[in-house]
C-alpha cells in the first residue's frame, strides 16, 4: 500500500503479508558496511548479512566500540571500508552513517538509515543516571530495565530477541557503554547533512518505535531528494530483528538502484556520478 505525501517521498506501510521479495538482482561486487546501534554488535544484522551474502554482496560490520565521538567512529570506519560502499546503520549506527557521508560523500554509493534520528541528543539527564548505575556495576540491570523495554514492539518481545539484546550489551561491557554514551551525548545535529545527500537513500522506521518515532524519519527523508521512506508495521526500534525479511528485501531493492556518489568538480562543488549496476 503506497501513499504520496506533500514532502514528495514515497512512504510504504509494509504489512507482514507484504514482505518484500528477495529475488532482486544486485551487482555482485557491491559492498555494504553495517553499523550497529547502541550496545549492539554484528548479530544485530545477522539476517540481513545472510540474505545479502546469498546475492553476492560483500558485507562487513563497522567497529563503533573504540571511540568517544561520532566523528571519530566515522573516521575509524572509513579507514577500514572499501573505496566506495553502501552504508546501512541502525539507531546510533544511522547517526554514524550520516557523519560518514558528511566526511566522505565521494565514497558512499547508497545509504540505509534505520530507526534513527538526525537531531542532537535530548536525553542527557537520563544518560547521566545510566552512567552512574553502570559505574556501580549495574550494566545488566540498565540493559534489562531501561533499554530493552523501549526497543521492541509489544508483539516482538520474545525471549530470544530480549536475550540477544541483553547478550550483545553485556558482551560489549561497561567501557563501551561509557564511550558510546559520551558519543551520543555530545553529537551534533545532522539535518543539514541530510539535506546534502545525493545518493539513493532508504529510510526505515518502525510504526511502534518510541525511541525514534516516525516523524524523526520523515524529517530526514524530506530533506533527501533520492529517498524512500518505508514504515514497517508491528515494528519497534530494532527493525533488523523484528521484521528481518522486510528489511533485507528493502536493502536489496535499494542496492538494485544505480548507485551515485558525490565528487568535487573544479569549483569544489559536489556533483553526482552514477555507478550503474
Amino acid at each position: 500500500m503506497t501513499s504520496t505525501f506533500p514532502f514528495c517521498i514515497r512512504m510504504q506501510y509494509v504489512l507482514l503479508s507484504e514482505i518484500a521479495s528477495h529475488g532482486i538482482s544486485v551487482m555482485k561486487r557491491q559492498s555494504v558496511v553495517f553499523l550497529p546501534g547502541f550496545m549492539c554488535d554484528g548479530r544485530l544484522f545477522r539476517p540481513q548479512i545472510e540474505a545479502l551474502s546469498r546475492k553476492g554482496v560483500a558485507c562487513s560490520v563497522g567497529d563503533l566500540t573504540q571511540a568517544c565521538s561520532i566523528e571519530r567512529m566515522a573516521q575509524m570506519v572509513l579507514k577500514d571500508a572499501p573505496k566506495r560502499f553502501a552504508v546501512a546503520g541502525l539507531s546510533m549506527g544511522g547517526i554514524v552513517a550520516l557523519e560518514i557521508y558528511k566526511q566522505a560523500p565521494e565514497r558512499v554509493t547508497h545509504l540505509a538509515l534505520m530507526n534513527t534520528t538526525a537531531r542532537a541528543d535530548a536525553a542527557g539527564l537520563a544518560r547521566k543516571k545510566q552512567l552512574g548505575r553502570v559505574a556501580a556495576g549495574e550494566l545488566d540491570l540498565v540493559l534489562r530495565e531501561e533499554l530493552k523495554p523501549q526497543y521492541l514492539a509489544p508483539l516482538n518481545r520474545t525471549p530470544e530477541r530480549l536475550e540477544l539484546l541483553e547478550a550483545m550489551g553485556v558482551a560489549l561491557g561497561k567501557d563501551v557503554f561509557c564511550r558510546q554514551t559520551m558519543a551520543l551525548t555530545i553529537r551534533d545535529a545532522y539535518l543539514e547533512t541530510a539535506s546534502s545527500i545525493l545518493c539513493p537513500t532508504l529510510v526505515i522506521a518502525g510504526a511502534d518505535d518510541t525511541v525514534c518515532p516516525i516523524d524523526r524519519h520523515e524529517e530526514i527523508a524530506n530533506r533527501i531528494g533520492a529517498s524512500q521512506l518505508t514504515v514497517l508495521s508491528n515494528c519497534g526500534h530494532i527493525s533488523t530483528l523484528e521484521q528481518p525479511e522486510a528489511v533485507s528485501g528493502a536493502i536489496l531493492e535499494l542496492l538494485a538502484r544505480p548507485g551515485a556518489y558525490a565528487t568535487r568538480n573544479g569549483n569544489c562543488k559536489l556533483e553526482v556520478v552514477e555507478t550503474p549496476n
